[in-house]
């Protein structure tokens, strides 16, 4: 099988620096999504292609060694990007628009621009910079393999502390994916902040509670300034996300953006 640093030599032009896009948590049912670019130049390959040969897609690596590799490629790759959408932003948008967002966003964040970029899958996030699909990619392209790496090793990180900020869920063994303990945790303890109450899965194990949707929305029609309207966002409505239904957390965003409004108009504050 084609060694798949020679995989991407064979498909760009000579001379350019190359990225590869891939994600990591789509399927998962708790935490974020992360979506990261790892870019490739002539120099690199020279330099480094004796590391660049063993990437691999990162499933097929163990944890201890992917973490390892990861270090290993933020330190000899001419540039990389990482980004994160969470939870709420993934029932927001749908899983699918939310992923694509991670992977603009990690584009973005290049401090060196590529001159072509290989995407993972089969749907073009749209970076503005040309792109190539490549389905199975992670297998096939160095520069996606690199960054299926990255993505994967700073998602199992993020879900690490996750347990230590919600434990008893055992997010640092299963990172958020719907296995056997997963749905037994979320049964015991039920559904937390950082859980997609937009999947089937999670919303059937909710105990939704809807006095606690009326107190927020008492609490958020209290607020009166842009500050106090961001602060309930992050003390009120984040800590009770899993006790809500969907459309009673669609109900508190649409109102939350009235507020914001009105606190414009009143001129107590702008909005940030």
């Amino acid at each position: 099988m084609l060694n798949p640093l020679d995989w991407d030599l064979g498909n760009v032009p000579p001379g350019v620096a190359w990225g590869g896009v891939d994600e990591a948590g789509r399927g998962a049912w708790a935490g974020p999504v992360v979506a990261a670019c790892a870019v490739l130049d002539p120099e690199t390959v020279k330099k480094w292609g004796h590391v660049l040969r063993g990437v691999r897609d990162s499933k097929e690596l163990k944890p201890e060694r992917r973490e390892a590799l990861a270090a290993e490629l933020k330190a000899i790759l001419p540039a990389y990007g990482i980004a994160e959408i969470d939870s709420l932003a993934i029932d927001r948008e749908n899983i699918l628009e939310a992923t694509m967002m991670a992977m603009r966003q990690c584009v973005a964040d290049l401090a060196l621009r590529p001159r072509i970029l290989f995407i993972d899958g089969n749907r073009a996030p749209r970076t503005g910079l040309p792109e190539r699909l490549v389905v199975d990619g992670d297998a096939l392209s160095c520069a996606i393999g690199a960054a299926s790496i990255l993505a994967k090793a700073h998602r199992d990180a993020l879900m690490i502390g996750l347990e230590e900020l919600h434990p008893g869920y055992g997010f640092g063994q299963h990172k958020g994916y719907g296995t056997p303990l997963h749905r037994a945790q979320i049964e015991a303890l039920g559904v937390s902040p950082v859980h997609r109450i937009s999947y089937a899965p999670v919303a059937a194990l909710q105990q939704v509670d809807e006095a606690l949707r009326d107190n927020l929305l008492h609490s958020l029609e209290r607020c009166s300034t842009v500050a106090e309207l961001h602060a309930w966002v992050a003390t009120e409505l984040r800590p009770a996300y899993g006790s809500l239904k969907r459309v009673w957390v669609e109900t508190l965003r649409r109102r939350y953006a009235d507020r914001l409004v009105q606190v414009a108009d009143t001129g107590s504050e702008a909005p940030e």
